[in-house]
């Protein structure tokens, strides 16, 4: 079988647009399911799924691991987003999520901030009583952040500083801005 490069521009994934009452819910695609330790991106100018890299340790994605479409943070890119949810996502995959919280990071001197989402209820009503990162069991959010504090501390994690956890409303703000600054960029 010949495989043969198309002529024809593809759409970006990153492209996908945002549901109308965003930043109230919002679409993410997946690039690391939960449990992975297998670390994938979607190359932004290609669009495809490559393996970046393996973590060096055993450790695996507290949660799913995606990127926020439409949006752009303060270096152009995507905004992070980690999602919750009952099973991992397949990478790739778009889903609509909306907003409980935002972990706040810093790599490399830049704000890296992840935005914490579960499913909308349309897409799975077990998370109706999320309304924000503390209705989760601590358990859950130390998870999130022992993710990070191990992950930081690995060759491949670079100067990461976790400044705790910020909530719904203010994970809504830095969408709204990412949002606009997308716009902006068009």
């Amino acid at each position: 079988m010949l495989f043969t490069a198309s002529a024809q521009a593809q759409p970006n994934v990153f492209d996908y647009p945002q549901p109308d009452d965003a930043p109230d819910s919002f679409h993410v695609v997946n690039e690391i399911p939960a449990g992975s330790f297998t670390k994938y991106e979607i190359n932004a100018e290609h669009g495809q799924l490559i393996v970046d890299r393996y973590v060096s340790m055993p450790v695996r994605y507290p949660a799913n691991y995606g990127s926020i479409t439409s949006s752009a943070g303060g270096d152009g890119d995507p905004l992070d987003a980690l999602v919750l949810t009952r099973d991992s996502i397949y990478p790739g995959a778009v889903i609509e999520v909306r907003a409980i919280g935002v972990l706040r990071m810093v790599d490399d001197g830049e704000a890296d901030d992840k935005i914490i989402a579960v499913p909308t209820d349309a897409v799975d009503p077990s998370y109706a009583d999320v309304e924000g990162i503390e209705d989760l069991p601590a358990m859950q959010t130390e998870r999130l952040n022992a993710f990070f504090r191990v992950y930081k501390d690995l060759p491949e994690g670079g100067d990461i500083e976790l400044n705790g956890f910020g909530d719904a409303g203010e994970a809504r703000d830095i969408l709204s801005r990412a949002f606009d600054a997308y716009q902006a960029q068009q």
